[in-house]
C-alpha cells in the first residue's frame, strides 16, 4: 500500500506537469503562426528549412522547452504513483488546451465540438481505469502478430497522408494530417515497449557504451539485440515523424480540435496493440472497449464537423463570386 505522503507528492508532481504540457503546445500554436508553413511536397530538407526558421520564434520555443522539463515531473510521478494514477489526471489537461486556445488563441470551439472533446478527453481516464496488466513480451512469439499490426497500421497512416494531401488548402488538410501524426506517435509507442522489453532480456547494462549497444544492437548478433535495435529506430523515427505531422496539422486547424484526437489515438493504439500483440489483459475489459468507441465517434464526429464546415465555406464562397459577377459557378 502506497503511503500518503507518496501519493499526495505523485499528485502533486503530475499537476505540476500537466499545465507546462498543454501551456506548452498552445505556446508552440502560438508561435507556428508566425513561422513558415510546413510543408511535406519539398521533402526532409523542406521540413528541416522550416523547422530552423520556427526554432527562431520566441514563444515556439518557449512551449518547446515547456514540454520538455515537463517530462521530468511527469515521469517521476509515475514513478510514485504508477501509470494508473498519473495518466487520468494528465489527461485532464486537454481541458486546459481548449480553454487557452480560445482565449489566448481566439479559437472558437461550437457546443457539439465541445462535446465530442468532451467524449475524447473521458476516453484515455477510461482506459487508465480499465487496469491493464503488465507488459511481458515474447520476442519470438510475437512476430507474426506484431508484423500483421504494422501492415494495418502504417497503411493507416499512409492513407492518411495521401488523403491529407489531395485535400490540401481545406479544413481537412489539418485533421488528416493530424491522425497520421497520431498514428506516428502511437507506433512509436509500440516501439517504444518492445526496446523496453529487449532491453531487458539483452541484459543491456548502463555502461560506457551503453548508447553504442542501443543504437547499434544489430552487431551485437544475437536476437535480443537485433530487437533492441529495431525498437530505438522504430521509436526515433516514428516519433520524429509524428513531431513533424502534429506541428504542421497545428498550423492548418484549430488546435482546441485536433489535439484531443492526437492525445487519445497516441494513447489508445499502443494498448490495443499490448492486447492484440503482447497479450496483456485487463481487469475490466467493459471500460477498454466503451474507451475505444468513444474514441472512435469522437474523432469520426470532429472530422464530419470539418467536413460540413469545407463545405459551408466553398458555398458561402460561391455565392459571394455569384454576388460580385465576376465569376458564377456551372
Amino acid at each position: 500500500m502506497v503511503d500518503t505522503y507518496t501519493v499526495t507528492l505523485g499528485i502533486i508532481l503530475v499537476l505540476i506537469a500537466t499545465p507546462m504540457f498543454n501551456l506548452g503546445i498552445v505556446f508552440q500554436k502560438m508561435g507556428l503562426r508566425q513561422g513558415p508553413e510546413i510543408t511535406f511536397d519539398k521533402g526532409f530538407v523542406g521540413i528541416l528549412k522550416a523547422f530552423r526558421e520556427i526554432a527562431k520564434n520566441k514563444w515556439w520555443l518557449l512551449g518547446a522547452i515547456l514540454g520538455v522539463v515537463a517530462w521530468f515531473p511527469y515521469i517521476m510521478s509515475i514513478g510514485l504513483v504508477g501509470f494508473m494514477v498519473a495518466e487520468p489526471i494528465n489527461s485532464i489537461g486537454i481541458i486546459i488546451v481548449v480553454i487557452a486556445a480560445n482565449r489566448i488563441l481566439g479559437e472558437t470551439v461550437t457546443w457539439y465540438e465541445f462535446i465530442a472533446i468532451t467524449v475524447l478527453t473521458i476516453s484515455p481516464i477510461l482506459i487508465a481505469l480499465a487496469g491493464i496488466s503488465e507488459v511481458a513480451i515474447d520476442l519470438y512469439e510475437m512476430v507474426i502478430p506484431l508484423t500483421i499490426f504494422f501492415i494495418i497500421t502504417f497503411s493507416i497512416t499512409i492513407g492518411c497522408f495521401i488523403y491529407s494531401q489531395k485535400k490540401r488548402g481545406t479544413k481537412l488538410e489539418g485533421f488528416f494530417v493530424m491522425l497520421t501524426g497520431s498514428f506516428f506517435l502511437a507506433i512509436g509507442g509500440v516501439f517504444t515497449n518492445i526496446l523496453a522489453q529487449a532491453i531487458g532480456q539483452a541484459n543491456v547494462q548502463l555502461t560506457w557504451y551503453f548508447g553504442i549497444e542501443i543504437f547499434f544492437g544489430i552487431f551485437w548478433g544475437d536476437y535480443p539485440h537485433l530487437w533492441v535495435f529495431i525498437g530505438w529506430w522504430g521509436l526515433a523515427i516514428c516519433n520524429l515523424a509524428s513531431f513533424a505531422f502534429y506541428q504542421s496539422a497545428f498550423q492548418k486547424s484549430r488546435m482546441a480540435v485536433v489535439f484531443p484526437i492526437f492525445d487519445s489515438i497516441g494513447l489508445s493504439i499502443p494498448i490495443i496493440a499490448g492486447t492484440l500483440v503482447f497479450k496483456q489483459t485487463f481487469n475490466n475489459y467493459f471500460l477498454f472497449f466503451l474507451a475505444i468507441i468513444l474514441i472512435f465517434i469522437g474523432t469520426s464526429t470532429l472530422g464530419r464537423f470539418q467536413t460540413e464546415i469545407e463545405t459551408m465555406n466553398v458555398k458561402k464562397s460561391s455565392t459571394s463570386i455569384e454576388k460580385d459577377g465576376a465569376i458564377k459557378p456551372i
